[in-house]
């Protein structure tokens, strides 16, 4: 049993998605601050996939070269080639969700059991394909503005993005909270919107106001919101 098995009271986690180069940037500050992260990545898609935000192109990562990048991280499926799965047929549907948790095992070395749902959307075919391939948790893009525990994981929404204007008020409080149950602050996001809104220094304050607390269990997705399965 690992350390991170243990009930918590308070427990925060982050989840990007996307795979491009400026998470560089974001797991050194991760690092640098002692937080975990849980990444979403398609595995089917490659540097040459290029797009704009803000005027500014991103540029994935190629995954076969960062393993050594995300160690001590969450890798997660996101879809192979970032697809709405509302719209696939079963055999796209498996291709696009049981293909990119087939390839991410091949590159990390680890099989996922968390997931992102790319542009936020889903339907209840996804979802328990999801299921039938030991997909164990979803997260959402429906922001909670909570941090209660939730029963239903495939449908989980986090707590807010970190561009969310409630994001300093809901940090003070999760600081202040005393809890008797549970409680999990889930922060999502893209770390070229950091890039291409120049708002590093937002993350990074936040970083400084939450890190080296000991009432707060730092972990990923997977370690925060399965901890109940794995202490049984």
């Amino acid at each position: 049993m690992t350390d991170w098995t243990r009930q918590y009271r308070k427990a925060l986690t982050f989840s990007y998605d996307d795979g491009n180069e400026a998470d560089v940037r974001l797991v050194r500050l991760l690092d640098a601050y002692g937080m975990k992260c849980t990444f979403n990545l398609n595995s089917g898609l490659d540097s040459s996939d290029v797009w704009q935000y803000r005027g500014a192109d991103v540029r994935r990562l190629e995954l076969t070269q960062c393993r050594a990048l995300y160690a001590g991280h969450e890798i997660a499926v996101h879809g192979s080639r970032h697809l709405s799965l509302t719209a696939l047929s079963p055999e796209a549907l498996d291709a696009e969700l049981a293909g990119d948790k087939k390839r991410l095992t091949e590159l990390f070395g680890t099989e996922p059991v968390g997931m992102a749902y790319a542009y936020g959307e889903y339907n209840d075919a996804a979802v328990e394909k999801l299921r039938s391939i030991g997909i164990r948790y979803a997260r959402t893009v429906e922001d909670s503005h909570s941090f209660a525990v939730q029963s239903d994981l495939l449908h989980f929404r986090p707590t807010c993005h970190h561009d969310d204007p409630q994001l300093f008020a809901l940090a003070e409080r999760f600081l202040a909270m005393e809890p008797d149950e549970p409680q999990i602050f889930c922060i999502w996001g893209h770390s070229y919107e950091l890039d291409g809104n120049a708002n590093w220094d937002r993350l990074e304050r936040l970083f400084a106001m939450l890190a080296g607390k000991e009432e707060i269990f730092y972990g990923t997705n997977a370690q925060v919101l399965l901890f109940r399965e794995e202490l049984c």
